[in-house]
């Protein structure tokens, strides 16, 4: 393990061990097995919920998280035709045979070399591999001590690489010479009490004879239609944060993976025909998609759904979190990464990306990209990413923390007596303003006596008094008296 490894680990599983502590000792949330779950014919399906939300692991289908719900507001697309659905370990998969349960899933990285073609080549196959992607997992609930919430942990069989594939010329499989490697992977999550915080662990361990060098993607493939019968993409986007010093190799901000020619092809033939000749098509389709819709706010990409489009876009999330926001009911569901590492060596040198998929009623998919670690044989590397949900006001999500989302920064009024700004929260509990002079003399106010995941809330408070030269923050207070920053602004 290098030592910029070790620092990683330190720093996140200190994070993660520190959130997750100094909880009620009398906990609300539950953790339990449940047969025939929201009617998904499954008969094995984990379940942790609290007063805010719910989220849903299923073994059957890989492992995958298939519910993440604020509320009653879903993140997560499921594919209907899957549900109940199990699949073989075999790795004799062709194109039409990806078992897309949807919702929250894993591909091993680099994606590229998982497989080998006709020549013996390293390669790319889609469907990616099965047995750390779309086979059964083995599940359990793991109860720590009665401070702490109980954990749902899921192993995967043992991946071996590279895998099969199927070659349209012979209409046979090509099958490797060897096993190079061989993988395991496990997920463990928590929730918290009053809170709508979801703590994951990803450890990918190397339990083969030889050396490897391997990352992991963490998928989400979200919610893109308001009812079943409307196409209203435009109104469920991802946010990323970006900086000018993180580029990709090619020196660019950005990439968007589609061209001109896979979009026009794609539609031409998945939707409908389309004619060269006829000027409304190509102006409507001759390009490389209409819902990138750039940089939205300084230092803030926004992408929307497009129900016409299979592409991606490659980004570096400067401030370690993306964001997902359905805003025909203004709910957030974020994502807080590792920071990212300029150090380490990223899969086409990003830590995040977006997708739209055209693939069944179509989903928008935010994911994350792990960095790629040299792993001997029993090895394995630890990735930390905490998730979380709120109801936000209208606007584009300006900021992410551990304790909520900005869509308004505090702001001080000009005649310097009114404080303004707009928030979702993660935590339940009472909003406090806390004023900080120059001589170090603090003061505080309560200005909410109640915030939670399930209302957005818009700061607008007079002060009695002009102030100047101040630091306000503003902070949530839990039932422990414990205090979390959400915002601050020195006048």
């Amino acid at each position: 393990m290098t030592g910029n490894k070790r620092i990683f680990k330190f720093f996140f599983s200190t994070i993660f061990s520190l959130s997750v502590c100094g909880m009620t000792s009398q906990t609300t949330q539950t953790v339990r097995v449940i047969k025939n779950y929201n009617n998904w014919k499954w008969d094995s399906v984990y379940v942790a919920k609290n007063k805010f939300i719910s989220v849903a692991v299923v073994p059957q289908s890989a492992g995958r998280i298939l519910e993440f719900n604020l509320g009653d507001v879903p993140s997560l697309w499921v594919n209907p035709k899957l549900l109940g659905k199990s699949f073989p370990h075999s790795e004799e998969v062709k194109m039409s045979d990806w078992r897309n349960f949807g919702g929250y899933r894993l591909v091993p990285l680099p994606i590229d070399n998982c497989s080998v073609d006709k020549n013996g080549n390293s390669a790319k196959r889609w469907p990616p591999p099965v047995m750390i992607g779309d086979s059964p997992y083995n599940a359990r609930i793991v109860k720590n001590k009665s401070s702490e919430p109980s954990e749902i942990v899921v192993t995967s069989g043992v991946q071996q690489l590279p895998v099969p594939q199927f070659d349209n010329q012979s209409k046979a499989f090509v099958y490797p010479k060897s096993v190079n490697e061989e993988l395991q992977y496990q997920r463990s999550l928590s929730i918290e009490d009053n809170s709508s915080l979801v703590h994951v662990k990803h450890t990918l361990t190397n339990v083969g004879t030889k050396n490897v060098k391997r990352g992991i993607m963490i998928s989400s493939q979200h919610v893109s239609r308001s009812k079943p019968e409307l196409t209203d993409g435009e109104n469920f986007v991802a946010y990323v944060p970006f900086d000018e010093k993180y580029k990709l190799p090619n020196g660019e901000q950005f990439e968007i993976t589609g061209t001109a020619d896979s979009r026009w092809n794609y539609v031409n033939k998945n939707r409908k025909p389309l004619d060269k000749n006829n000027p409304e098509d190509v102006k409507k389709y001759y390009n490389h998609g209409t819902n990138w819709n750039g940089e939205v706010a300084p230092g803030i990409y926004e992408v929307a759904y497009d129900y016409e489009l299979m592409s991606g876009f490659h980004i570096v999330s400067s401030k370690g979190w993306l964001c997902y926001v359905n805003k025909t009911n203004n709910t957030a569901f974020v994502k807080i990464l590792e920071p990212y590492n300029p150090k380490l060596e990223y899969e086409d040198g990003v830590n995040a990306s977006i997708f739209c998929s055209g693939l069944e009623t179509g989903y928008l998919e935010t994911e994350v990209r792990t960095p790629l670690y040299n792993l001997k044989p029993g090895e394995h590397f630890d990735y930390y990413e905490i998730q979380a949900a709120a109801k936000i006001s209208a606007g584009t999500v300006l900021a992410v923390n551990r304790i909520g989302i900005i869509t308004k920064s505090l702001t001080l009024s000009t005649d310097s007596k009114k404080i303004t700004g707009k928030y979702g929260v993660f935590k339940e509990g009472i909003l406090v303003l806390r004023t900080t002079t120059t001589n170090g003399q603090t003061s505080e106010t309560v200005v909410e006596n109640n915030v939670n995941p399930l209302k957005a809330y818009e700061l607008d408070f007079q002060l009695q008094d002009k102030v100047k030269g101040v630091k306000l923050q503003l902070y949530i207070k839990d039932d422990h008296n414990d205090y979390h920053l959400l915002d601050a602004v020195t006048i």
